[in-house]
């Protein structure tokens, strides 16, 4: 029989595996290793029976997990660096920790674990993965509890038994009667118009979605992401699919190889609000947290939403980091004319490239620099090469060295839309038309349930913007030139095979359809703030309530659900205990009574076995056997017979009795 306190420890190890599970995903392949490796040791350890490991080798496993960590993060400032140092120290701690207070506290500080999760995410499964971990830790803490009551009894601990399915029903019983409270506390709780506190900037990882820089492969990484950037909803008319460029961060300066922002793009303020003549696009953005303080809109916005700015390149730059779901409106201008007139700073800007890059791409520019002069026709020159050539819109981009532009223009001629983008604004500042590259997304899948487009990180789009006379900054996708799938089917739909093995379009159909639960959880969970409350209690007149009135029905509530749930939580029971002598016994009495004996309960067990043997006196030998076999196990001091006694009891078959 496996002993209790080990299938005890399995459990304490189960509670902190489910609870580091998101994290693993997360961490660095090296620090995830060196998580595991503790875990899969102490497994084995229980089943096996290993000894404790010294503690030498304890210290230098310790030693090397934190070289590890600092060495993968760099520092302890970061959310995702100092979560995974919790859990590694956690996963260090089942190495030397063998007494029941060691293990409650992996539990507890597993419990600690399982909520930090909920600072990376809060989606509609994150409720499901925290219900879950706390049903297995509160099915460790009971045994945990039983375990040190016996410990303090007298004897040895009684061999007690329980099924998975009624130790998990145990605990689940248990956070089921906490959920009406939880639940009470999330309506009720008086909401705040901003929080009372934060998370500071020096802490943010800042590892979602697009980057403060582009360079060859960096949008293309985003490629193999699915998760969603945002959602966005239009009152009323839809632009065309070749229309939908979500606007993000915009870059001047490029030193050879890689393209950044500059000063005045980003904090001097736009000259001018567009107006809104036209036909503007009005839209709702639900926006995915990214740790990054710019906004997503259509060119150009009218409308600047609360604690944002519409910088002189427009682009949407909050305040603070999206550190939580946001959701803001815009209005857009797309027939807005951006810069008629282009200040002296600025083209100098817009025209500015390392002097001795690319020479190839220089000779070449040049030479049809002379033969076009118009900057329009110059434009559409370069795009009808990248048509016309055999360029290709793919994945497998090869590295570029110094020269990246030369290497990709007359060599690989491969290349994702940072690559497109980047060569043809090279090309218009050799040829004197000032350029800028903007990246952001390109498209979106319609949601037909939820009347919604749904972009997700694998939509990161780059797109170049030249500066015409009597046009402003215009702009022109050279990736369009090379793929027109790109733009109408949008970027899965350009490639011609599938990204990873499961990367089939019905399996994204239907994880696109099903994406509208998450809205409706975002909508109705994530955003109920002081608005949705208010919204909630206004049939009940409560929609003008003060905070004070709120907290007053909050413990009204709680006292109700007490009155009714007390007389239930007496009523819950542990997971039912199958004593393995009891149950053997009770099953010799069984076939006594098919064999015509009937037992009183308050016999014993010699007592018992004294009277059936007068009835059943061909089994008198097995009868007295069993009953002695069975009272060592109850009484006698040192191991029980209890193997004996089953067998004895297995191979007890009396005549049955006649009917």
């Amino acid at each position: 029989m496996v002993d209790p306190g080990r299938i005890t420890m399995l459990w304490v190890i189960a509670t902190l595996a489910l609870a580091m599970s998101p994290q693993l995903v997360r961490m660095p392949l090296a620090v995830t290793v060196m998580a595991l490796l503790p875990l899969l040791w102490r497994v084995g350890a229980e089943l096996r029976g290993w000894k404790s490991l010294p503690a030498l080798v304890r210290h230098v496993m310790t030693a090397l997990a934190l070289v590890v960590l600092f060495y993968s993060y760099g520092d302890l400032a970061g959310r995702r660096s100092a979560v995974s140092l919790l859990a590694l120290m956690l996963a260090l701690k089942l190495i030397e920790g063998y007494r029941i207070r060691d293990a409650r506290l992996v539990v507890s500080f597993s419990l600690f674990l399982c909520a930090t999760q909920f600072l990376f995410g809060q989606g509609v499964l994150m409720p499901a993965y925290g219900a879950a971990t706390i049903i297995v830790a509160l099915v460790a803490l009971t045994r945990l509890q039983r375990n040190e009551a016996w410990s303090h009894a007298a004897g040895n601990a009684p061999a007690v038994q329980a099924s998975l399915f009624s130790e998990l029903g145990f605990g689940f019983k248990l956070l089921v009667v906490a959920v009406p409270v939880g639940l009470a506390f999330f309506l009720l709780f008086p909401r705040l118009s901003s929080p009372l506190w934060g998370i500071p900037d020096s802490t943010l990882d800042s590892k979602s979605g697009l980057s403060d820089s582009m360079s060859p492969g960096s949008i293309q990484q985003l490629f193999m992401d699915d998760s969603p950037a945002f959602r966005a909803t239009f009152e009323e008319a839809v632009p065309p699919a070749g229309e939908l460029y979500w606007r993000g961060p915009v870059f001047w300066r490029f030193d050879g190889k890689t393209w950044k922002g500059s000063f005045y793009g980003s904090n001097v303020p736009a000259s001018g609000q567009p107006s809104l003549q036209g036909s503007p696009w009005s839209y709702t953005v639900q926006m995915e947290p990214n740790e990054r303080k710019w906004l997503f809109a259509l060119d150009y916005p009218v409308t600047t939403p609360p604690d944002a700015r519409l910088s002189l390149d427009f682009q949407l730059i909050r305040r603070e980091p999206v550190i939580q779901l946001l959701q803001y409106s815009v209005v857009s201008n797309p027939d807005f004319v951006d810069s008629p007139e282009l200040p002296a700073t600025l083209r100098a800007q817009a025209l500015e490239i390392p002097e001795s890059s690319n020479p190839r791409t220089r000779r070449l520019v040049e030479e049809w620099r002379r033969e076009t002069g118009d900057d329009e026709a110059f434009v559409r020159r370069v795009l009808n090469h990248f048509n016309q050539q055999p360029f290709h819109y793919s994945l497998d981009s090869p590295l570029l060295g110094r020269d990246a532009v030369d290497e990709f223009l007359f060599e690989t001629r491969t290349g994702f839309c940072e690559h497109y983008a980047s060569a043809f604004a090279v090309m218009m500042r050799m040829a004197g038309i000032p350029a800028r590259i903007v990246t952001g997304y390109m498209g979106g899948w319609y949601n037909e349930m939820g009347d919604y487009y749904l972009v997700r990180q694998s939509d990161a789009h780059a797109w170049a913007e030249v500066w015409l006379p009597g046009q402003g900054w215009t702009r022109v996708d050279p990736t369009a030139a090379v793929s027109p799938l790109r733009i109408r089917q949008g970027s899965l739909g350009a490639l011609s095979a599938p990204r990873h093995l499961i990367d089939y379009p019905w399996l994204r159909q239907a994880r696109n359809s099903v994406d509208i639960v998450q809205q409706r959880w975002n909508d109705w969970v994530i955003e109920y703030g002081a608005r949705q409350q208010a919204r909630l209690f206004a049939p009940l007149g409560l929609d003008q309530a003060t905070p004070a009135m709120l907290v007053s029905v909050l413990f009204l509530a709680i006292a109700a659900f007490g009155a009714i749930l007390f007389p239930i939580v007496l009523r819950i029971r542990g997971p039912s205990r199958l004593d393995p002598v009891q149950k053997a016994w009770r099953r010799f009495l069984r076939r006594l009574e098919r064999a015509g004996f009937a037992s009183l309960p308050s016999s014993g067990a010699i007592e018992l076995a004294g009277a059936a043997a007068a009835v059943l006196p061909g089994s008198a030998p097995a009868i007295h056997r069993i009953a002695g076999l069975y009272t060592r196990c109850r009484y006698a001091p040192g191991p029980a017979p209890l193997p004996e006694l089953q067998e004895a009891i297995s191979a007890f078959h009396p005549p049955r009795k006649s009917s």
